[in-house]
């Protein structure tokens, strides 16, 4: 259509011009018809895409000269060492590592009790240690006769610690005295008792110093040794002067361990407790080799026994293993033992102080221990263990009331030995709920098979401690002990006539109210079912009686 427009345009355009020319002539006329109105366009415009380039043939290469000239620069900057960043801890508490106690009670009058050590030190440690409990009571017989019950005891005790690089020097001193009475009499016989005819006081000076490796790595030999010096005497100039010499060397190697327990104990006595010295010397070597579940250890226990001009030797098999089978949540293990147990004038009274003045002792021999068992936690706030064992004992001994002098009262007691075959059934469990409860309670059943005597005299064949602790938000500290013991048998004479000590439970509660850091005030509820039981055939107990007191912390 466009192209229609142009050619009529064109054509146009050449009539026109020719009609001019024609009426320069002539004139001319003729009829033009359009067949379509005019539309102007305008074409697409194209822009050119190269830039215009210059070639130019002559290059000129400009010449620079450069002048340098050098000149120190002082700057002024000094280099500050930066000081290593260091961790900032809590600031120590206050430590109230020394206390004064005092108590008054219904028994008791007075009880004092002291502790005092050093501030905190990395270089050694030193303290002393005194407590003074007497009492003023009487006791009741089957009969209802009160008789003076009292007794005083006086313990007062140095010791210290020096801390070196690769271990530890310390050293005890101590001063004890232990009064009794001998209250206990049979009643059936028409006596009148003087307080100053019973006394008996028994004083004893120890000595001791021990030194001790603390290496943490398995390149060195561990050892410790000690030395213990004892005089004991009694308020009828018996006395016994003993020393211990003790070591115990090991080394640890990849999953093996080895060492050897020394000792010597020598014990001298006056003729009245016995003629001749005693001599115990003891050997122990041992090999131990542990796993990620099991351990065992094997060696054995060589004994001397040097008692005057005689000497015997004994030999101990020992050895233990054990195995973890899930965990820490079941250990069985068992194992086998044997010893000489050293029986001398000062333990004897410390078990049983109302012995005839001046008794002598033999050393126990415990030939042969087998013994297994199972320990373990139940959870991480339960444990537990419980164990069997099986023993063969020589020279065990017992006590029962004085039977020689014809116009005894029964008031003291002399000791008699035998050989017996125990078997010993023992069980434990402690329950931490928390760290403020805690639970935990043990338990002993024994069967005694006598060869010589009828009953073993004043051993009971059941025995259990509960003993449980609460920490309410460290204010109020809560406590209970419950101790039972069941039935045992007392030697009332040769003729075979026995008497049975009834079994007895005792029930103490105690409470300690913290008023302040270093104030507090505490209660003691002593024997709450007030049983005058015996533990020793006519020694009755205390009943009920408490015990109130202070204590100082500073």
């Amino acid at each position: 259509m466009t192209r229609k427009i142009l050619i009529y345009i064109n054509v146009l355009s050449l009539l026109l011009l020719g009609v001019n020319r024609l009426n320069a002539q002539e004139k001319l006329e003729k009829e033009v018809q359009v067949v379509k109105p005019y539309e102007p366009t305008i074409s697409d415009a194209f822009k050119i895409t190269h830039l215009p380039k210059i070639t130019d043939t002559v290059k000129i290469i400009p010449e620079i000269t450069y002048m340098l000239q050098t000149k120190p620069m002082n700057v002024g900057y000094t280099v500050t060492p930066i000081k290593p960043a260091k961790m900032v801890g809590e600031p120590l508490a206050k430590l109230y590592n020394s206390y004064v106690k005092v108590g008054l009670g219904t028994k008791m009058l007075p009880m004092i009790e002291a502790y005092v050590n050093n501030k905190r030190s990395k270089d050694y440690s030193i303290g002393t240690y005194y407590k003074f409990l007497n009492s003023i009571g009487k006791a009741t017989f089957a009969n209802d006769e009160k008789e003076f019950a009292g007794f005083s005891d006086n313990d007062l005790r140095f010791f210290g610690k020096k801390f070196l690089k690769n271990a530890i020097l310390q050293g005890e001193m101590g001063l004890l005295s232990n009064t009794r009475y001998f209250y206990g009499y049979n009643t059936n016989v028409d006596t009148i008792i003087q307080k100053e005819n019973i006394k008996q006081n028994y004083l004893t000076l120890n000595l001791g110093a021990n030194y001790k490796s603390n290496y943490v790595d398995s390149a060195h030999v561990n050892y410790d040794f000690g030395f213990n010096l004892d005089y004991t005497k009694d308020n009828f100039d018996n006395n016994e002067l003993g020393f211990k010499i003790l070591a115990d060397i090991n080394k640890i190697f990849t999953a093996e361990m080895v060492g050897v327990n020394v000792g010597i104990e020598h014990y001298s006595t006056n003729e009245k407790i016995d003629s001749s010295n005693n001599t115990i010397v003891r050997i122990n070597p041992w090999v131990g080799k542990f796993g990620d579940k099991w351990r065992v250890k094997a060696g054995i226990n060589i004994f001397s026994d040097m008692r005057g001009d005689n000497s015997k030797a004994y030999y101990y098999p020992v050895g233990r293993v054990e195995y973890d089978m899930a965990n820490h949540y079941l250990i069985p293990y068992a194992g086998i033992d044997g010893r000489l147990e050293v029986n001398n004038f000062q333990k004897i009274s410390r078990i049983n102080p109302f012995t005839v003045p001046g008794t002598g002792a033999l050393n126990t021999d415990h030939k042969i221990i087998l013994f297994g068992g199972i320990r373990g936690n139940f959870n991480s706030t339960t444990y537990y263990n419980f164990k069997v064992s099986y023993q063969l004992i020589d020279d065990m001994a017992f006590f029962i009331n004085d039977l020689v002098n014809t116009d005894s009262i029964g008031n003291q007691f002399g000791v008699v030995y035998d050989d017996v075959r125990l078997v010993k059934y023992f069980g434990e469990i402690s329950i931490s709920p928390s760290e403020e409860l805690i639970f935990n309670v043990k338990a002993n059943l024994r069967n005694y098979e006598m060869t010589n005597e009828a009953e073993a005299w004043h051993k009971p064949s059941f025995d259990l401690s509960f003993t449980t602790r609460y920490n309410l938000r460290h204010k109020i500290i809560l406590k209970g002990d419950i101790l039972a013991i069941g039935k045992r048998y007392v030697k009332l004479d040769d003729n075979g006539n026995i008497g049975e000590l009834e079994s007895a439970i005792d029930v103490s509660l105690g409470a300690e109210y913290r008023y302040s850091k270093v104030l507090s005030g505490f209660i003691q509820l002593n024997n709450l079912l007030s049983e005058n039981y015996y533990e020793w055939n006519y020694y009755p107990s205390y009943g009920f009686n408490i015990l109130l007191g202070l204590t100082y912390s500073f």
